[in-house]
């Protein structure tokens, strides 16, 4: 019999280098409602926000010329977060005045309700509902 492994894998947290730290971090907690977890530096050089247990890490890097999203390289979000309801989200969002790059939309060939949005960086972070 095949004995089944303890989970290992608890959580994962985006990665994303900016050039201000502080500057991206704000933008995470009034617009995006994310809240600080930890910060280190002075100036700040690292940040860890959350929300609701979910995370994104932020670094500053020297030289932030050389930071390319993946929107930037023919690709879509830099990070993807499932969501229990994204109508409200986007409500939320839309109050804080996010820059949308699309959404939401029903995405009907894999069954989702979706929307995007871009920080200060140019990072997307798209978040979708399973559809039924």
């Amino acid at each position: 019999m095949a004995m089944t492994p303890k989970q290992q894998v608890t959580r994962v947290t985006p990665y994303f280098p900016v050039g201000d730290v502080e500057q991206a971090a704000q933008y995470y907690e009034t617009v995006f409602g994310f809240q600080r977890e930890y910060a280190a530096g002075t100036p700040l050089e690292f940040a860890i926000l959350s929300r609701d247990g979910h995370g994104i890490m932020l670094r500053r890097v020297a030289d932030s010329t050389k930071i390319i999203p993946n929107e930037k390289q023919g690709g879509s979000w830099d990070a993807f977060f499932w969501v229990k309801d994204a109508q409200a989200l986007y409500d939320e969002l839309k109050s804080k005045q996010a820059d949308f790059v699309y959404g939401p939309i029903i995405q009907g060939s894999y069954h989702m309700k979706e929307l995007a949005v871009r920080d200060l960086n140019g990072y997307v972070l798209g978040f979708g509902q399973a559809l039924e």
